[in-house]
């Protein structure tokens, strides 16, 4: 599998990518339409000029730039990777479409309107903007499972597999964990093997269902679920939160004791760093540095081994980043949130 020359292209769109200088800049900017004029110079003109031309607030212009500039980037990345690459590839733009499906289905189940829950998707994998759109304006779970069944996506299956006990329960963590077995089984399952990329792949994979794990924690925390109940609730696959040790945490009494029972649990310097470093009543933003833990891994083998699919996952991590991080400023100058704060939450 060569992947020299896709590397070499990605090599050249990481130079495009904001280093922090760049985002202290961003953050300094008085308002939204000094931000536009600004992003205007950079890689993301064209993104915005395209979306001046349908919107006329400027906060929708910079989202649809921003979800523009994701779309194209991924559709370049797309062509320029070898046909023999593509099943990896999209084993991890997968992960994505699933973020985007929790998404959605997290704001019908909290009532959150549409207009809302857009403007965090990030367009990757088989599932165009106008795909998310659509499902994006769908009324209700029901309604949501019916458009994917429709359409024929492999995600009717998982969701539909639990509606009816989250009818009956009204539990969202049923059929948000129902597609997380579904998204890392298939991930798995593509990556059959044992040379370096497929190796890569699985490693990630692995991480990812740890990081589902803690996310699931954090979800039951405070329910004190007896071990027979939490059982269930476990993701097998991941290396750095075993069954046992899962069951034992599921039983915290708050999050505070959660966070502390990982610190004592988890063996992984660099996890249990990250998790020390957050305070319990931000346990929200865990989530998000875990992920980052997860790139910064990614990024760090991609040097050690430059010809691999490393190269391009890291990419497609580094990508999405920015687009949150340029997410989080935009709101910053719609609310007024002081520049100390956003530097808090920004992740560079």
């Amino acid at each position: 599998m060569d992947l020299s020359y896709l590397n070499a292209r990605i090599r050249a769109w990481k130079g495009e990518l904001f280093d922090k200088d760049e985002y202290d800049t961003l953050i300094r900017l008085a308002d939204i339409e000094s931000l536009i004029t600004h992003l205007k110079d950079t890689v993301y003109a064209r993104d915005i000029e395209i979306a001046a031309s349908r919107y006329k607030n400027e906060a929708e212009v910079l989202d649809g730039g921003l979800r523009g500039s994701l779309v194209n980037t991924f559709n370049r990345l797309w062509s320029y990777t070898p046909a023999s690459a593509r099943t990896m590839l999209q084993a991890i733009l997968s992960i994505w479409e699933v973020y985007n499906l929790k998404a959605i289905l997290r704001a019908r189940d909290k009532g959150i309107p549409p207009d809302e829950s857009i403007s965090i998707l990030i367009p990757a994998g088989e599932m165009d903007e106008t795909a998310l759109k659509e499902l994006n304006q769908q009324k209700s779970i029901k309604d949501i499972l019916n458009l994917l069944s429709t359409w024929g996506s492999p995600y009717a299956r998982p969701i539909k597999a639990v509606i009816k006990q989250y009818m009956q329960e009204r539990r969202l963590i049923l059929i948000e964990l129902s597609l997380d077995i579904f998204l890392h089984e298939h991930c798995l399952s593509t990556v059959v093997g044992n040379d370096l990329n497929r190796r890569i792949i699985k490693h990630l994979i692995k991480k990812r269902i740890d990081c589902i794990n803690v996310s699931t924690l954090l979800k039951l925390s405070g329910e004190m679920l007896h071990p027979a109940s939490a059982n269930s609730y476990f993701l097998e696959g991941g290396n750095i939160i075993g069954r046992d040790d899962f069951l034992r945490l599921a039983a915290s009494k708050d999050k505070k004791e959660l966070m502390q029972g990982l610190i004592d649990s988890i063996k992984d310097r660099h996890w249990k760093k990250a998790i020390g470093s957050i305070d319990y009543d931000e346990a929200f933003f865990l989530e998000e540095r875990l992920e980052e833990l997860t790139k910064e891994e990614t990024c760090r083998l991609s040097i050690i081994e430059p010809l691999s699919i490393a190269v391009a996952v890291c990419f497609i991590y580094e990508k999405i980043r920015e687009i949150k991080n340029l997410r989080l400023i935009v709101r910053a100058k719609i609310f007024n949130i002081p520049a100390v704060e956003v530097k808090r939450f920004l992740i560079v």
